[in-house]
Parts: C-alpha cells; structure tokens; sequence
C-alpha cells in the first residue's frame, strides 16, 4: 500500500487559501447570523434600533447586498467590497479597508444611511 504524504499537504494548503479567500479565515467573526444575501434592501435594513447592518457593493445601494444581524464589536469581513451601508445598531461602526479590522477605516452614525465612493470599498467592519 502507497502512501501520497505530500498529496495531504497540498490539499490542506488548498483548503486553507479557499477558505481566506471566501472569508473564512481562522479569527474573523462575523455578526451572530453571519450574512443574508439580498436582492435589495428591505424592511430588516432599515429598522432603527435593530442591532441590523445592511452592506452594498455600490454608492447607490445596489449590486450585491448583505444583512448582518445583531451587530456587535466582533470583526465582520464582508463577502465583497463595501462602497455603502444602512446602520440600524445604536451605535456607530466602524468600516476598515483590509478584511481584518485594520488599516485605514471610516466611522458612520447610527440610525443613518452612508456611502463613500472616495474613500473606497472596505472589507471589514464592527459596531462600537
């Protein structure tokens, strides 16, 4: 009987960049619900006070969307680049350019609705 070691390695490696690249990396939280993808925001988007955010892949609230549910101050790596947001926690957040809640990040008001096609997309976020 043969034995392939290197074929385990190389799937273990395999498996392991598939998952950095989807998100799911070791250490990355996601909010208690993990994403809800939409086809457009609807009435969990925009209910104040709900611990919701609502994610966008452009300025204008279109292209990809997700729900994240019960926000908390856990890092959130988003499944695409951000360029917009419905805040419904009742608190600020806090949206970062790399996928681990560092670098150069923005900060948006609760109860508020935000784009920032200047700043870029952002990869990451938390509540605060």
């Amino acid at each position: 009987m043969r034995r392939f070691p290197r074929r385990r390695v190389t799937v273990a490696l395999a498996s392991a960049a598939a998952a950095a690249l989807l998100g799911l990396a070791p250490g990355t939280a996601s909010a208690t619900s993990g994403p809800t993808f939409l086809d457009k925001a609807d009435d969990r988007c925009v209910a104040v006070g709900s611990g919701n955010v609502c994610v966008f892949e452009t300025e204008w609230f279109t292209g990809r969307a997700a729900l994240y549910q019960n926000v908390d101050s856990q890092c959130v790596t988003t499944p695409f680049g951000v360029l917009a947001d419905f805040n419904m926690t009742n608190g600020p957040v806090t949206y970062y350019k790399n996928a681990d809640c560092t670098g150069a990040s923005l900060t948006e008001p609760t109860s508020d609705f935000s784009s920032w096609l200047t700043f870029g997309p952002v990869h990451s976020f938390r509540a605060q």
